[in-house]
């Protein structure tokens, strides 16, 4: 496979333009933007054109077998346009990435016209940092567009992000009559099944509350850094006796967090071993979905999720 960088670096302005991609194309424009970053295959006279390359072989879900599939996708990725707008202050801006796409030996040839990629290398403050092999990683639009905007928050010293559930549509390419009055809906089957995939592939950890107000249903994420939560929840600083070491051996089963793990055991073991004496037929019978979620909130770890 062709060497992809490890980071890229898009602005936040890109970030949380409206994107309208499928997964293949959200793929293909990621690697592109990287190229062109990363200064490849890219000419030095800004007035011109540019030029970036991307390998088929860069691309996980699609081969050289499969041309009649690729073509239709860079047929219609020609055409997708990036929606940049602030209604309030009546301003707008629709950046068309790609105005012409070629493909022959294997490699797809993207051209941006010369302010397009200007805009895409001036507008370095601020940038987002996320990582691509992680982006290619997730396997629909909504979870690499959702891990690409919170991905945003994790170096900043403020990491929640509220969203109101019309703007998140807006954002993730929904009609707005998506899951119209079902909150409960789309939040189990877009945001749960999202961040469920961020958390397991991702370098970041991610966690949410939803809540209503008089302007409608939002929810609230919560970013961290996977390394640091890990960093602070060491191994050493559990308490070495046999039973707190059984107790989490057994959590590990349950798909606990080591963060989570680590709380449990200094603070709430007795509570816990309780909870998995009394329950240890329905886990026996794996009649928990969740039975890491289900303890947690059971000893006040996480609120429980909210009906509509």
């Amino acid at each position: 496979m062709d060497e992809v960088k490890e980071k890229d670096q898009a602005p936040n302005m890109i970030v949380f333009a409206r994107q309208s991609f499928t997964a293949l194309q959200k793929d293909i424009f990621t690697l592109a933007v990287m190229q062109l970053e990363a200064g490849v295959n890219v000419q030095p006279d800004l007035f011109k054109n540019q030029t970036v390359t991307v390998s088929i072989k860069m691309l996980n879900t699609v081969s050289e077998r499969k041309y009649d599939r690729l073509k239709q996708e860079c047929k219609s990725l020609q055409l997708k346009q990036l929606e940049i707008s602030d209604d309030e202050k009546e301003e707008f801006d629709f950046i068309i990435p790609f105005p012409r796409i070629t493909y022959r030996k294997g490699v797809i040839e993207l051209m941006m016209l010369a302010d397009v990629a200007q805009s895409f290398l001036d507008l370095k403050k601020g940038y987002a940092e996320y990582y691509i092999r992680e982006s290619l990683s997730l396997e629909q639009f909504n979870k690499k567009r959702l891990y690409e905007m919170l991905s945003s928050y994790k170096r900043r010293n403020f990491r929640e992000w509220k969203v109101y559930d019309d703007k998140l549509k807006y954002l993730l390419d929904m009609k707005p009559s998506e899951y119209k009055g079902r909150p409960k809906e789309f939040c189990t089957k877009i945001i749960e099944v999202c961040v469920n995939a961020i958390n397991e592939l991702t370098s970041i950890a991610v966690t949410y509350t939803r809540d209503k107000d008089s302007e409608g249903w939002f929810t609230v994420f919560k970013v961290d850094d996977k390394k640091k939560l890990e960093a602070k929840a060491t191994p050493a600083a559990l308490p070495q006796d046999e039973k707190s070491l059984r107790l989490v051996e057994r959590l590990k089963t349950l798909g606990m967090r080591q963060d989570f793990i680590q709380k449990i055991v200094i603070e709430h073991q007795q509570d816990c071993w309780k909870w998995l004496s009394v329950n240890k037929e329905s886990l026996e019978n794996k009649k928990f979905k969740n039975p890491a979620g289900v303890l947690l909130v059971h000893l006040g770890l996480i609120e429980p999720k909210i009906k509509s």
